[in-house]
This record gives C-alpha cells, sequence and structure tokens, in this order.
C-alpha cells in the first residue's frame, strides 16, 4: 500500500488485517506435500533491527503517525491555504481539540479526528501568546494532561 494513502486516509481494521495476512505468509515456508509453518512470529519481524526483527513497519501505527503529521502541519503552518481552508471548514472559531466528527466530514478528516486524542497525548507544544492555549488539554507537568491527571474536577 503506498505511503500517500497512509498518510490521507484511515485504513480500516479489515484491510489492516488482510494486509497483514498477505505480508507474513512471505515468511511462511511450505511445499505441496507440507503443510505450512511460520519461521518466527509475526511481533519479532515487525520489530526494528536494532531489536532483532526486520524492521517492518506495523501498518496501524504507521497510519497514525501519518495522520498526526496533517494535525501538527495544521496547527503549526498558519499561513498555508490548505490549513486555512480545512480551518475555515472545520473549526471555525475553535480550536482542534474542542472539535468533533460529524457524519458529513471528509473520510480525511474523520481520519484526522480518530488520531486527535493520540496526537494530542504525545505531543506539547509552546505556549506563546497563549490564544490557543488548552489549559485543562494541554500537558504542563509531567506526562499527561491535567485533565487526565484531576478527571474529577
Amino acid at each position: 500500500m503506498p505511503m500517500f494513502l497512509l498518510s490521507f486516509f484511515e485504513v480500516p481494521v479489515g484491510v489492516q488485517k488482510r494486509l497483514d495476512f498477505y505480508r507474513s505468509r512471505f515468511f511462511w515456508q511450505s511445499d505441496d506435500l507440507k503443510r505450512k509453518y511460520r519461521l518466527t512470529k509475526w511481533d519479532i519481524i515487525c520489530r526494528p533491527k536494532d531489536q532483532g526483527g526486520l524492521g517492518i513497519e506495523n501498518l496501524e501505527v504507521k497510519n497514525k503517525c501519518l495522520l498526526s503529521k496533517w494535525l501538527y502541519k495544521l496547527s503549526s503552518e498558519t499561513g498555508a491555504t490548505w490549513a486555512q481552508i480545512l480551518r475555515n471548514k472545520y473549526l471555525h472559531s475553535k480550536t482542534l481539540s474542542q472539535v468533533t466528527v460529524r457524519p458529513m466530514d471528509s473520510p480525511f478528516w474523520k481520519g484526522l479526528m480518530r488520531v486527535k486524542s493520540v496526537f494530542f497525548n504525545r505531543t506539547k507544544f509552546v505556549i506563546g501568546n497563549g490564544t490557543s492555549t488548552r489549559f485543562w488539554e494541554d500537558t504542563w507537568l509531567g506526562d499527561t494532561p491535567l485533565a487526565l491527571q484531576y478527571p474529577s474536577l
């Protein structure tokens, strides 16, 4: 599957499983008389080379990373034409954390909204002038935002 498609659309779980099925079969051994057997576990094959694997990428993780790249660009490239179009169409006067997915949204935007929580939980932003600061959702100290540290507030 070309990386282009992984960077624009969320790959359905069924498609990911089917692709992993065919990718893992490449490493199976067989002949006409014997049953197929695995040379090693798929999880081991997908590990990085320095950890004893073959460095084959996990499609689900790669897909989330490539979609998260667009969220990063959307939050950092304020003057880009494509970013202004997305902001006008989907954000209006809200921030990325305030927007939820709607039924009429494009598949591209729906994919971005599905990886949004993963993106915000793993990124940190410079406050700047504070206009886009999310007090409860941003990570201030440690590794988790205040909303997760103090859910009862």
